[in-house]
């Protein structure tokens, strides 16, 4: 899965038991999906529910859309800049994922609520009913029609229907002569004399959110500028 670093500090792990909690204290944290961070190197996933991966789909109408990327975006606005405490999950519980939350509020059942995952078998009550709250409301996947991201994984794919408008992936993601990542889109100036080198590992996304959740900025002209220097220079 792709790794998206946010600028978040954590302050207490979401991982079990109390030396781990010590060792992850004061550590960045990286969104790795919907329903996934990384504290110091090790992947915690939130206990109760599951996310759409992120290079599922799902369908709203005819279309499909990213609902992974949806999930992981809503997961790292839920972040923040937030303190991000974890406790341990219930003892009759054979789910282990960690209960993690951003002050007073749980991520994995705002996460329902919102309608950006599914709640597991067993999960606590207040998850189900945040859960079918979302499903009743037709929120986040709720929206459309989904496979679950257990199924997802397993292989199973959903197949647009007729008429599809999914969105057209048109924006340029390039890295320039020092390393930076930065995106143009169609009304930059510079659009059209760029082109994407995918053996420097340059690559084409669906929209601006997309783009920064995988690690890449709005561009500057001087970036842009080296971008063309770069190609010059190896152009001969």
């Amino acid at each position: 899965m792709r790794r998206v670093i946010i600028a978040a500090l954590i302050i207490g792990a979401c991982a079990a038991g109390s030396a781990v909690a010590a060792e992850n204290a004061s550590s960045r944290a990286t969104v790795v999906d919907g329903d996934t961070l990384e504290l110091s190197g090790q992947t915690v996933r939130l206990y109760g529910i599951d996310a759409p991966e992120l290079g599922q789909f799902c369908l709203n109408g005819s279309s499909r859309y990213r609902c992974g990327y949806e999930a992981a975006l809503m997961l790292k606005k839920l972040v923040g800049n937030g303190t991000v405490h974890g406790r341990p999950t219930p003892l009759d519980s054979d789910d282990t994922g960690q209960i993690c939350s951003v002050e007073l509020l749980d991520l994995a059942e705002a996460m329902l609520r919102r309608g950006y995952a599914v709640a597991r078998p067993n999960a606590l009550a207040v998850y189900r009913k945040a859960e079918q709250d979302a499903k009743q409301a037709k929120l986040g996947i709720w929206r459309g029609d989904f496979i679950s991201p257990a199924e997802w994984r397993d292989g199973r794919r959903m197949q647009a229907r007729s008429g599809d408008t999914s969105q057209v992936c048109d924006i340029k993601g390039i890295i320039g002569d020092k390393g930076d990542k930065v995106y143009l889109v169609t009304s930059d100036p510079e659009y059209e004399a760029i082109e994407i080198d995918q053996s420097r590992g340059e690559r084409l996304f669906c929209s601006d959110d997309e783009a920064e959740l995988a690690g890449w900025r709005r561009w500057p002209k001087s970036a842009v500028q080296e971008r063309a220097v770069f190609k010059l220079k190896h152009s001969n």
